[in-house]
């Protein structure tokens, strides 16, 4: 799969959803029909609330508001009367078309006129018979619905109300012996509940399908990584940079996944919400809706900045607090120094001073944190009574209705709450996208060692190994490890490097194993520059043993076949008696198949130490790389693995990372490392006569092993 560039790290991440396109695009609709769902429900309120307040009763033009009353004398006079129906109707009731001076009775007649063809009109010929029979007069009460289209009928929103009306006729028709109120009222409860379990549906569908998505964007993440690991240098070599890849994998990569969800949750939902908030905001008073929208922004604007300003002030006195407690029960931990050189007085008062800086921070952070939240609260609380009380005088003005008024505040609240939401969401997303700018960062490293296209297999080393003219700059650091290191080792014999600094010997077996290559200089075996035979077929040869990766959390069996078919359990417990490791083994829970490592069985370090000596015996290397634990084993395990290193050496090419003073006493070769570079070489005796670094040396292995 082609990545985006690394300009859009969040976009490269977003690709590893294409595996999964339909689970996308069902987490995005189900996402948006979850948002659309409570956006319905806002009208259902509105119109259950207008319900409840008019009973269903169509405004007489006497009840109207004075303001209201003038623009229907407007609409008259505009040519509302000229209209066919309204014309052939007022001869009915012999209301002169356009008297000079109407009477009140006149007006409500015109009004009901015009009602009654509006609703013709808009949902049909039966609904405004419902409303005005024929040779009677008009029926204002239970019309359901219907009252609400007669007064909202010049705005959008009544318009798609009659339309909606109009192929609905329960909405203002009684159903059998039910009035026509309950059973409109009843069907907004059905819709409701209706629309509250399609939004549980969409929710857990929303759910089942952006985990589906993200998890294997994930999955592929972790596997890019560990494949790409696998080639680095650094990765190899380096155990900062193994914590590193360790911390991608884990934290990043979890940081992803939450921004990925954010991502597919929010991405369509919140601006399609929001925007769908503003519109149902602006219905009606349209100028009432402006200044709500920006009394609440103001507010939510202000309020966050400064939540924003006291959780850095917050974190900035944790901080302090932090460095204060740590110098305070540092304080406790040179009690004895502090008495040993007369200065209590001065500990006293630098204990004094922690104290007292102590509780400064202490009290900013209460302070942040308990009087922010109250005056944030009393803000909003305001904000929101003052924005009531200029909804409600717009309501007394007769230019809003109480369900209006309800449904203002309630579609403000839900915006307020949109945006909120939406914001968090961005903000998942940024933190993720900072994480993939990490994890693509890493995974656009170039490789450091690689196969040649013509690369040999490597036979089976018969006649020496060789070092020449080597150097070694550290992946990620530059430090130069090693610098124009040469030794040669025949084939067969043992040979131990001594260093003060462990990694040069270790940047030995990392070039042996060609988890390195060097960045000068050549590594042979019987001739050959490792750098053209295969990566693999080398470690077939050369086997390692070292300290930090001994044993691993599996089973014994896996610990020691690593989990190759090829290996059976026979052949891993022949192994493993020559390693001296089958009798613990066979005291374990299960046996072979007992966990070690991590959560699994305890082992010690002689035991550890045994597993890893057996899985290298298994392989039957020609060369054999081990590193001596720093950590002191016991007697018996010394014995163990002395007997099992006499049994092997035969026949086979043995370098020691040598760090007791047996070991060097008994090889064919010791070579001194200093600084990268070879100090001196030869056998242990003549070392001891003619090199000072090594018995120096030689005297710190003896002194860790207690024998001296």
């Amino acid at each position: 799969m082609s990545v985006p560039p690394r300009s859009a790290p969040f976009r490269a991440a977003r690709a590893y959803l294409n595996q999964r396109p339909l689970a996308v695009a069902l987490a995005l609709l189900s996402s948006l029909a979850s948002s659309l769902s409570v956006v319905a429900l806002l009208p259902l309120g509105y119109l259950a609330i207008d319900l409840l307040d008019t009973r269903g009763r169509v405004a007489a033009y006497t009840d109207l508001p004075a303001s209201q009353q003038a623009a229907f004398r407007d609409e008259w006079a505009a040519g509302a009367g000229q209209r066919p129906g309204v014309v052939e109707r007022l001869a009915q009731f012999k209301v002169a078309p356009l008297s000079a001076k109407p009477a009140r009775a006149e007006w409500e007649v015109r009004h009901a006129l015009v009602v009654h063809d509006d609703l013709a009109r808009l949902v049909g010929p039966a609904a405004a018979g419902a409303y005005f029979p024929a040779e009677q007069a008009p029926a204002t009460d239970e019309l359901g619905v219907l009252a609400t289209v007669a007064r909202e009928r010049h705005n959008v929103g009544g318009r798609v109300l009659a339309w909606f009306a109009s192929w609905n006729p329960w909405l203002w028709q009684p159903v059998g012996t039910v009035p026509a109120n309950v059973a409109y009222f009843t069907g907004l409860l059905v819709l409701a509940l209706a629309l509250v379990t399609l939004r549980g549906l969409f929710l857990n569908l929303h759910a089942s399908c952006s985990t589906a998505a993200v998890l294997t964007a994930g999955t592929r993440l972790r596997r890019a990584i560990y494949t790409h690991a696998q080639r680095l240098t650094s990765v190899a070599v380096r155990p900062d940079e193994q914590a590193h890849v360790g911390g991608l994998v884990a934290e990043k990569v979890d940081r992803i996944q939450d921004g990925l969800t954010a991502s597919l949750a929010g991405a369509v939902r919140g601006p399609v919400l929001v925007g769908t908030l503003l519109v149902l905001m602006l219905l009606g008073h349209v100028w009432l809706s402006v200044a709500l929208v920006a009394a609440a922004a103001t507010v939510w604007l202000v309020a966050g900045q400064a939540a924003a300003f006291f959780r850095r002030e917050a974190r900035l006195s944790d901080r302090r607090a932090e460095s204060r407690l740590a110098v305070m029960r540092e304080s406790f931990a040179t009690m004895n120094l502090s008495k040993s050189y007369l200065m209590e007085r001065f500990s006293q008062t630098r204990f004094e001073r922690q104290l007292s800086d102590l509780g400064r921070s202490v009290a900013r952070r209460q302070r942040g944190e308990t009087f922010s939240r109250p005056t944030l609260m009393t803000v909003v609380v305001l904000a929101a009574v003052l924005m009531a009380y200029f909804a409600g005088r717009v309501a007394l003005a007769g230019e809003l209705t109480v369900a209006g008024f309800a449904f203002k505040l309630g579609t403000l609240a839900v915006l307020v709450y949109a945006v909120t939401r939406w914001t968090a969401a961005l903000a998942r997303i940024r933190s993720g996208g900072h994480a993939a700018a990490e994890v693509f960062e890493f995974l656009d490293r170039r490789a450091d060692v690689a196969q040649a296209v013509d690369a040999e297999f490597l036979q089976p080393l018969v006649k020496k190994l060789e070092l020449h003219e080597v150097s070694l700059r550290e992946p990620g650091t530059g430090r130069m490890v090693l610098e124009k290191f040469t030794v040669c080792i025949p084939a067969g014999t043992t040979a131990a490097i001594v260093a003060a600094d462990p990694a040069e010997g270790l940047a030995v077996a990392h070039l042996l194993t060609r988890f390195a290559d060097p960045t000068g200089g050549e590594v042979r075996i019987d001739g050959k520059n490792t750098r053209w035979v295969t990566p693999e077929s080398i470690r077939t040869q050369v086997a390692l043993v070292l300290e930090h990766s001994l044993t691993f959390s599996d089973t014994v069996a896996n610990n020691i076949g690593c989990g190759d078919a090829g290996f059976t359990l026979p052949r891993i417990i022949e192994a493993a008696k020559i390693a001296h490791a089958h009798q613990f083994v066979q005291r374990l829970p299960y046996g072979y198949e007992t966990p070690i490592g991590g959560p699994g069985q305890a082992l010690t370090a002689g035991e550890r130490f045994r597993i890893a000596l057996a899985r290298a015996i298994l392989r039957d290397p020609s060369v054999l790389v081990i590193e001596e634990p720093a950590e002191t084993l016991d007697a018996d395990s010394l014995v163990l693995i002395d007997d099992t290193l006499a049994r092997v050496r035969p026949g086979r090419t043995i370098l020691f990372l040598a760090r007791r003073a047996a070991t060097v006493m008994t090889a064919d070769q010791v070579f001194v490392l200093t600084d990268g570079k070879l100090a001196a070489s030869g056998k242990h005796a003549d070392l001891m006569q003619g090199s000072e670094l090594y018995r120096l040396l030689h005297f710190k292995q003896s002194l860790a092993a207690g024998t001296v």
